[in-house]
This record gives C-alpha cells, structure tokens and sequence, in this order.
C-alpha cells in the first residue's frame, strides 16, 4: 500500500440497520437536564439508580449492545438499558427533534459522523466519570474539545464462503478476479459518508479504475454488513467485500472465512451524553461503563477496542486511520452516488 493510499484512508463505516419508532416524552420544550446531574460521583451513582432506566441510540452490533446490556445491569442492579437501533442519519433526526422540542428520549447518543459531532456540540455534555481519566484510555486523544467521546471502532473486512470460493482473499485487489462475476461476488451498496470514505480507499489503493472494474464483474449489492454475511453464510454469494469479522459464523461450523489487510479499515464509534437527556445521572453512568475493561469486553468483540489487552478484541482504535471530513462533504457524496448509480445500477 502506497504512502498517498494511506494518507487518504478514512476510518468510517456503515451501521447495521434496524428502523424503529418512537413515543416522545421529558420534560418542557428545549428543555436542558445538565443541571440535574449530581456533583460528585457517588451522588451520580445513586441519581442514576433513582432514574432506573438508561436509553442508548446506537448503530453498533445488536449482540454486543445486548453484551452491554447485561453487564451494565449486573454492575448496577435496579438501572436498566433500553436499546435502539438505527442508522446514524435516522438516529440523528431524532436526537435533533428531541432537543429542540424537550421530548427527550435518548440518554447516549453513539455516532461514527464527525461532521455531525462538530456541528451540534451543543447538543451534548462532556462525560464524566474517572474511566475517562485513567491512562490507558488516553483522554487527550479520545476527548475532543466539542465534549464527544471514542467508544470504539467497527471492523470491516472482507470473507468468502470456503465451498463456493476455492481459496484465499488477502486484498480488496484478489475481489477483482472474474471467477467472481455474475452475482458470485456480493458489494456494499452506498449510501452515506460512510461508504464515500470506504470506497474512497479503494480506489487511493488499487487505482481510479478499481470500481469501474468492480462493476464490470455485475455483483449483488447489500444494504449493510449483517445482510452480507447472511448471503455468505447461507452460499448466496462467494465473496464479500463488506463484513465484520466471522468469527461467530465460522465457530458455528458455517463454510466461511476472512481475512484483513495490513491495515485495518472501520469505523470509529463517538459516544454523545445528550442535554436533553431524561435520565441525565444514568447517562453518564453509562457513558463512563462503555470505557471500562469490562465495557470494552462487552462493546469490542470482533472489534477495535479504545483499551489495550481487551480479550476478543481484533485490533485497536489507533490502528484504524483518522477520518478525513473534507472528503466527506455532502456534495462530494452526491457526485460518488451519481457515479455508483451509472456504474453499478441504482
């Protein structure tokens, strides 16, 4: 991999989609519970538990959420976790319309989009807790100054069925083979900055040409990773070009393998505390859980993990390269759909 290929590699990728609705509640329009969060960390404990519920909006794995879940609530007995899953664009919308109306639901908002971040800082508070202050989470890299926080990093990669592909993928290069044209190779479809920042690695690394290529093999396109690793799973597809390691589907005895690249492509998870969060104490009673061992060993499995020596982890949050957000704007984004659409059908 060239030097100029790794100085544009961006580290975002797309969450796995689940679409939910939601009844509004909280307090008064524009509401702020900032103020309502105790002053020292006992007291925040025990305010928490008061509150009794916690709400995340997320867009990670629905089985680590649910690892989250288990062990947050067996940490703190009483103080239950509420799970939505969404895209980041959908989960967003509602974050927004909930702080301007004072409907607040969500308590933690997590988001890959720094764009975003940057533009509601106003949105969220800076997290407490002392897990944010201890060395091996490194506060200094994984706080900005807008207040949001590194949780963690999704890992996507390649895999293929081993009784439909005979053989080995070791680079994005190899999907170029055209045993694997006619639907035998299955691709992400895009649709957000994420998938801009992907496919913009790939063409800095194999060439301008690399999708034009791709196209020409007339692959299956996939929503998300879970969907494709479905079709792996089940010999829909032999290759994939988007999937979080399958390490649960092989240790089950399904026929697939995969494989990473020198370097790690993913997704950098930001966790928000939300001011309009109705259960401000719990929050951020959460919010510190996420960066402790037993969080992180819950949250990264399969994984980057922000923590070193996180067991299950596949890497850590350094080894995955900083997003650019000046290649991500939104009109950049809408010349790569323009140009997916003419290459590949929309």
């Amino acid at each position: 991999m060239t030097s100029r290929a790794m100085r544009r590699i961006t580290g975002i990728a797309g969450a796995l989609v689940l679409g939910m609705s939601l009844a509004a509640c909280g307090a008064g329009a524009g509401s702020d519970t900032t103020d309502q969060v105790a002053d020292d960390w006992d007291s925040i404990v025990e305010a928490a538990k008061k509150e009794g519920e916690v709400t995340i909006y997320s867009g990670q794995a629905t089985e680590l959420l649910d690892e989250v879940k288990q062990g947050f609530e067996k940490t703190y007995p009483g103080v239950k976790v509420n799970i939505v899953r969404a895209l980041d664009s959908e989960l967003a919308v509602k974050v927004e319309a909930e702080s301007k109306t004072g409907n607040g639901v969500a308590d933690v908002f997590v988001s890959t989009s720094v764009p975003w971040l940057t533009a509601n800082k106003d949105l969220y508070s800076e997290p407490k807790g002392s897990s944010f202050d201890a060395p091996e989470y490194n506060r200094e890299e994984n706080v900005p100054d807008e207040g949001y926080f590194v949780i963690n990093a999704a890992v996507l990669t390649f895999g293929w069925n081993t009784d439909k592909f005979d053989g080995a993928i070791k680079t994005y290069g190899d999907l170029l083979d055209p045993a694997l044209a006619d639907g035998k190779l299955g691709v992400k479809k895009p649709a957000g900055t994420a998938d801009l920042a992907f496919y913009n690695f790939l063409k800095a690394t194999y060439g301008d040409d690399y999708l034009k290529k791709l196209a020409a093999l007339k692959p299956r396109q996939y929503a998300s990773a879970l969907p494709m690793a479905q079709a792996l799973t089940s010999g829909e597809i032999a290759v994939g070009n988007y999937v979080q390691p399958l390490i649960d589907e092989k240790a089950s005895g399904a026929p697939v393998d995969w494989a990473v690249e020198d370097t790690l492509w993913g997704a950098r998870f930001y966790g928000t505390v939300l001011k309009s969060a109705p259960n401000p104490n719990a929050a951020h009673l959460l919010a510190d859980y996420l960066v402790t061992k037993e969080g992180q060993t819950a949250v990264s499995r399969k994984a980057a993990s922000v923590l070193p020596d996180i067991e299950g982890a596949v890497g850590v949050v350094g080894d995955i390269p900083v997003t650019d957000p000046a290649d991500l704007t939104d009109e950049k984004l809408r010349a790569f759909l323009d140009e997916w659409d003419e290459l590949f059908g929309s």
